[in-house]
This record gives C-alpha cells, sequence and structure tokens, in this order.
C-alpha cells in the first residue's frame, strides 16, 4: 500500500477550495449587471447611477433599458458602443445633471424619491434588477443609496460629509 505524500494532499485540497470559491463567486456573477448605487434628491444637478458588473468578462449594455417608472420599463435605451469591463461600475447621469463629463451616458430623465429605478434586458420585458429610491426622512444632507457587492439584498443609505460633497 503506498503512501499518500503531504504535498498531494495540499495540491488536492487548494484544487477543491479553488473550484468551490469559484463556484460560490460564480452564483452572484450569474445575476450580471446590477444597480449598484444612486445619487438623487440632492438635486437635480447630481442625479445619477451606477451599474455594476460582478462577472469575470465585459458586458455590452447596448440594447439594456434603464427607467424610473416600472409601468415603462424602456424608457431609455442604451445605444451601442457601452461596454461595463469586468468587476467595473459604468456612471449614467440624470437627465439635468450639470456634472456629467463630455460623452457620458445622459438619462431622458431625472431620478426622484420614491421612484422605482428599474433595469430592463433588450427584450424590453424581463427585469433584471430595481431599486426603489427613498431619501432618509429629515435628512437634509448629501447621501447616495446602494448595495454592497457582498450582499445585493441589502440597500443601504451612504451619508457624506459636507467637506466630500463640496468636491
Amino acid at each position: 500500500m503506498s503512501r499518500i505524500h503531504p504535498l498531494q494532499v495540499m495540491i488536492l485540497v487548494m484544487t477543491v477550495l479553488t473550484t468551490l470559491l469559484y463556484w460560490l463567486t460564480q452564483g452572484q456573477a450569474a445575476q450580471g449587471v446590477y444597480i449598484k448605487e444612486a445619487s438623487f434628491t440632492n438635486n437635480d444637478k447630481q442625479d445619477w447611477v451606477d451599474l455594476y458588473n460582478p462577472t469575470l468578462n465585459s458586458i455590452s449594455l447596448k440594447g439594456y433599458f434603464l427607467s424610473d417608472d416600472v409601468d415603462n420599463p424602456t424608457k431609455w435605451q442604451f445605444t451601442s458602443g457601452w461596454i461595463i469591463e469586468s468587476h467595473n461600475t459604468l456612471r449614467i447621469f440624470g437627465k439635468s445633471s450639470d456634472t456629467a463629463p463630455f460623452g457620458s451616458a445622459i438619462l431622458n430623465f431625472n431620478l426622484g424619491n420614491g421612484e422605482t429605478l428599474v433595469l430592463t434586458a433588450p427584450d424590453g420585458k424581463r427585469q433584471l434588477d430595481r431599486i426603489t429610491l427613498l431619501a432618509p426622512p429629515n435628512y437634509e444632507g448629501v447621501f447616495t443609496m446602494g448595495r454592497p457587492t457582498s450582499d445585493l439584498g441589502i440597500t443601504e443609505v451612504f451619508y457624506q460629509s459636507a467637506a466630500l460633497s463640496q468636491n
């Protein structure tokens, strides 16, 4: 009977762990692009939405839709040329934004409190993600609303200091 060398055991354990970690991370990545964060109601000139790609591949957004109206999920459509690289974010600005860099994607609507932001597949029917935008009650400072990449079931309010909001 031959003995198993400790190096063989270590290689076997590493192979199993690598495979397990790959499949666990692919579970989240399989969901594809999602709405990561949004700035709204601070004022119309600062509205924006961040979409995040958690997958290992770049994703073209050609044909995808964004809307602030669940009953009209095809309100604004991405044209060709918009790609989110692996583990990267794409920022799309609201209609009245005065902070959008030249050449940025600009929505044909602004974001508002109480609206539901919807990301829809190119078929115009399948909702890929949605987030309801709710401002914190009685808070007048600058904030955004979003999700940590570790748990898409959680929506958080990210408060910003006055010094950060002036930059």
